[in-house]
C-alpha cells in the first residue's frame, strides 16, 4: 500500500470500533505500522516495559517523519519478528496484499473518548524526535555516502538484517534450509 493511502486510512479512527485496530503494511520482508498502529504496538502490545522485562538486546523504535506532504510515524520490524512485536492479539484479519489488521486488546475506561485518546497519540508523536528527509538527494546523491548507506540501498543490508535476526538455534534443520533457499532468492534478485 502506497504511504499516502495508509496515513490517510490511520486518520480513521473516530469510531470506537477501530480503535484496537493496528495495521501491518508488508513492504518486502518488513512490516510497517504507521501513526495510530505505531503508537499502539509501543504503547499497548509491545512497550518499552514488556521488552526490558524479556531481555531484548534492542527495543522497537517508531521514527517521525516531517516530509513535503505529511508528517507520520512510522515503525518497522522483519515479518519473521511479528510474534515478537505483537505477542498478544485477539483476532488477525489478511487485508488487501500481504497487509494485516490485527486487532489487540485496548483496556479504557468506558468514558473514554476519541479526543482522549487522539491526544494521548499526539502527545507520544510529539515526544519522537523528528527525521528530516535527506535534502539534496540527487544524480551525486552517492558522493561522500558512508558503504554502510550503499549496502542500505541496494538491499543488502536487510538481507544482512534477515540473518542476523533468524533463530537459527530454534529451528528445524528444513526450515533452515528454506531460510537460505529464500536469502539465495533475494540475492539473485539484486544481481
Amino acid at each position: 500500500m502506497k504511504l499516502t493511502a495508509a496515513l490517510e486510512y490511520e486518520k480513521n479512527r473516530e469510531h470506537q470500533e477501530d480503535w484496537n485496530k493496528i495495521i501491518l503494511h508488508k513492504d518486502g520482508n518488513f512490516y510497517h505500522a504507521y501513526d495510530w498502529s505505531a503508537w499502539l504496538i509501543k504503547t499497548v502490545v509491545c512497550t518499552e516495559e514488556l521488552q526490558r522485562a524479556r531481555g531484548d538486546k534492542s527495543y522497537l523504535t517508531p521514527l517521525h517523519y516531517v516530509t513535503k506532504n505529511n508528517d507520520y510515524v512510522i515503525a518497522g520490524f522483519p515479518v519473521e519478528s511479528l510474534s515478537k512485536y505483537v505477542p498478544d492479539y485477539e483476532e488477525v484479519r489478511a487485508m488487501d496484499g500481504d497487509d494485516l489488521e490485527i486487532t489487540v486488546k485496548l483496556e479504557l475506561e468506558p468514558d473514554t473518548t476519541f479526543d482522549e485518546l487522539q491526544k494521548a497519540f499526539e502527545s507520544f508523536k510529539s515526544e519522537l524526535p523528528v527525521k528530516e528527509p535527506n535534502k539534496g538527494a540527487g544524480k551525486n546523491a552517492l558522493k561522500g555516502v558512508s558503504q554502510a548507506a550503499i549496502l542500505n540501498r541496494s538491499g543488502l543490508f536487510q538481507i544482512l538484517a534477515q540473518v542476523i535476526a533468524y533463530p537459527v538455534e530454534s529451528s528445524t534443520p528444513a526450515q533452515n534450509i528454506e531460510f537460505i533457499s529464500h536469502l539465495k532468492q533475494q540475492v539473485a534478485q539484486l544481481l
